[in-house]
């Protein structure tokens, strides 16, 4: 393994409000709450300008194929600073996970590569 490596993952943050979240609740139905409605601007600012602009690669964890509306904008963020983007499924579809989802093509268009688990990228990137 290289020397100084290290690796962030991000990952929906909820904070103090965990409990009452989960990743697979829609974006629309975790917007009905009025903290998280005043707070989401300031954690997408912070992923999109101090996380994902001093990233070497993106690797979104599309579960199923969903890309949830930030994560959508992450990774056009990491394309536009010219990151190398890897996705774990090669559909990229938006709407509200499970059931009512639409294939969005031209997030597609940002995944360099599909990779199938994350060991999977380690070992491409070593």
């Amino acid at each position: 393994m290289a020397k100084n490596m290290h690796i962030v993952i991000l990952e929906p943050e909820f904070g103090d409000m965990e409990a009452q979240f989960t990743s697979a609740m829609g974006e629309r139905e975790r917007l009905e709450n009025d903290y998280y409605k005043m707070t989401v601007a300031g954690k997408v600012y912070d992923h999109l300008f101090r996380k994902v602009r001093i990233a070497d690669v993106c690797f979104v964890f599309n579960k199923d194929g969903y890309l949830g509306v930030n994560t959508t904008g992450e990774l056009f963020a990491a394309a536009m600073a010219g990151k190398l983007c890897f996705s774990l499924h090669p559909k990229t579809l938006m709407g509200t996970y499970p059931h009512d989802l639409y294939d969005e093509p031209s997030s597609r268009k940002l995944i360099h590569e599909v990779i199938e688990t994350p060991e999977e990228l380690l070992k491409r990137l070593l």
